[in-house]
């Protein structure tokens, strides 16, 4: 049979857990903190992204500056419905999605990894 704790090991045994619980919080803070830091990040990433674009459309056709949101999402709405620009948007897409591969193949020293030479 276990002897029983005495006070002072009780008492030594509390403020050992927490000491403990107080790094633990502190740890979950830090990792709320840094969660914090790299969400606002990616909005801040989408926000300059999205702004780009609509400068670009801006700088193409300086006559949608007046549209309202909803005149201006029926007109997207109009250009993105053309089998066109459909086919346009998918062959962007896939070129976008081949450069980025034939990326990821080249090593450290610029030779491919792969097989893919031929492209």
């Amino acid at each position: 049979m276990t002897k029983p704790k005495t006070l002072e090991q009780l008492r030594a045994e509390k403020e050992r857990a927490e000491t403990q619980l107080a790094q633990e919080k502190h740890k979950l803070n830090r990792l709320e903190n840094r969660k914090k830091y790299l969400e606002k990040g990616e909005r801040q990433k989408r926000t300059h992204r999205l702004c780009n674009l609509g400068g670009t459309i801006e700088s193409l056709a300086p006559e949608v500056k007046d549209l309202t949101r909803t005149e201006m999402t029926e007109l997207m709405e109009y250009i993105f419905s053309l089998s066109e620009v459909q086919r346009a948007v998918r062959h962007m897409a896939i070129t976008h999605t081949n450069q980025a591969n034939r990326k990821k193949e080249l090593k450290a020293d610029g030779t491919i990894s792969s097989e893919r030479h031929a492209d």
